[in-house]
């Protein structure tokens, strides 16, 4: 089973200690900085992109849970100031801010790819713009955003397509659930309920939907002429490509009232498993994996404040062809690609020296080892981040049963295309050791 690099997980090194470590990428930590602090507000896209293990789902777990961060005039005219060619000491000077400089930015972040499980699907157009909705919720609790429209339309959805109210209560927030369920229940006993997509499209003798619906209607405070406007939709085609753009039309709402923050921060990680299998399916086929996601990002309104930053395998202007979508293109005006390329040799020596890999000579071995270039000088490596991370795993195994790794174990050097294989067959016959060993002390 070939592994996922951008997921790949080992004992040595633990995803929050990955985070803990991370090395580099100055430049982007400063871009994103300005993202959140410079006025007005920036209208384009941050997209990330690069080869798989490059570190692009790392960078976005820092900036997520490191940057997000929106600074004081005065801190950040000092910071804007800096030249861009001392990008680390304003990368690092945001990191390890004081909380007293900066007010937090509420930021959530959605990874199209989590393996789907029940109604959690990520890159779904339906449930994976609903997990969107939980996952803001909770990461803007203070701000108590409202999604009116969106809401009622999601609930006229699911009520044709007859779902609990078991799982309604799961999909929504509670705040949402805790208003609207108890009608639903309330009207569960009528056959109009019970038979809810017959009854739906005008079979309703009793009025029960009817009555349940406007009274979801009133608490949601959605007008008559939206929601007359959302019944009147196909449930299966219209009213699903709508969604987006309610969504939209509620955040950008709240986004321009009153209580709410400066910015608002969204990141979308591994946007290429929107394709998954699909990867070379080919015109209207292959727009319309992620065309929800373009609509939404279309009908965003940046200007409020809203950060999107994406990240991918692929150039969303040269590769993916947004801005040459047959529908709901992107153009490239709006598209701020950044390349997240490997890493340099001296960026590899910290990240080294930050797992305590500090001898000399093994620490330039399994640089070069994880290098993806051949190079006479050491300097003009580029080192790939995730067999460099690997390379560190395998290290770190062996030093956890007293066998200290020399340069010389990693003088052989497989060619690029066996690095992935050859790395992690390495590192799990070291933690096999490590399991075989415990099982032993245990018998």
């Amino acid at each position: 089973m070939p592994i996922d690099d951008e997921d790949f997980e080992t004992e040595s090194i633990s995803g929050d200690r990955k985070l803990e470590l991370f090395t580099d990428r100055y430049e982007f930590t400063r871009r994103f900085a300005f993202y959140l602090n410079e006025d007005p507000a920036r209208q384009q896209i941050l997209y990330f992109y690069g080869d798989g293990g490059n570190g692009k789902s790392l960078l976005l777990q820092h900036l997520q849970f490191h940057c997000c961060k929106r600074f004081s005039p005065q801190v950040w005219k000092q910071l804007h100031d800096i030249p861009e060619s001392q990008a680390a000491q304003v990368a690092n000077s945001v990191r390890y801010a004081e909380p007293k400089t900066y007010t937090p930015i509420p930021a959530v972040r959605h990874d199209f790819g989590l393996i789907p499980i029940k109604e959690d699907k990520p890159q779904d157009r339906f449930y994976g713009l609903l997990m969107l909705r939980r996952n803001l919720a909770a990461a803007t609790k203070k701000y108590k955003f409202k999604f009116p429209n969106y809401d009622f339309a999601c609930f006229w959805y699911l009520l044709n397509k007859g779902e609990s109210q078991a799982t309604l209560n799961q999909l929504f927030p509670d705040d949402v659930a805790e208003l609207v369920v108890p009608i639903i229940e309330t009207f569960a006993d009528f056959p109009v309920v019970a038979q809810a997509v017959a009854v739906l499209k005008g079979i309703d003798k009793l009025g029960g939907i009817k009555r349940a619906m406007k009274l979801i209607q009133n608490r949601l405070g959605v007008s008559d002429e939206k929601a007359e406007e959302i019944r009147r939709l196909d449930i299966d085609t219209e009213l699903t490509d709508y969604l987006p753009k309610l969504f939209a039309g509620d955040l950008n709402a709240t986004m321009a009232g009153k209580n709410k923050p400066d910015r608002l921060v969204m990141l979308f990680d591994t946007h290429e498993k929107m394709w998954d299998e699909k990867r070379n399916s080919q015109g209207a086929t292959f727009w319309y994996q992620d065309e929800w996601f373009r609509r939404l990002l279309r009908a965003l309104d940046y200007k409020l404040g809203i950060v999107v930053v994406v990240a991918g395998r692929e150039c969303p202007v040269t590769q993916l062809r947004w801005p040459n979508a047959s529908r709901f293109p992107i153009p490239a005006d709006y598209i701020d690609a950044q390349l997240v390329w490997h890493l340099s040799p001296d960026d590899a020596r910290d990240y080294l020296h930050k797992v305590k890999i500090d001898k000399a000579d093994l620490a330039d071995a399994v640089i070069k080892y994880a290098s993806v270039n051949p190079a006479d000088n050491l300097e003009n490596l580029q080192v790939h981040p995730f067999y460099l991370g690997l390379c560190a795993d395998a290290v770190l195994a062996e030093r956890r049963r007293g066998i200290e790794l020399l340069s010389s174990d990693f003088a052989r050097i497989p060619k690029l295309e066996n690095k992935t294989a050859e790395l992690t067959d390495r590192l799990l016959s070291y933690v096999d050791r490590e399991v075989r060993s415990a099982d032993a002390l245990q018998h």
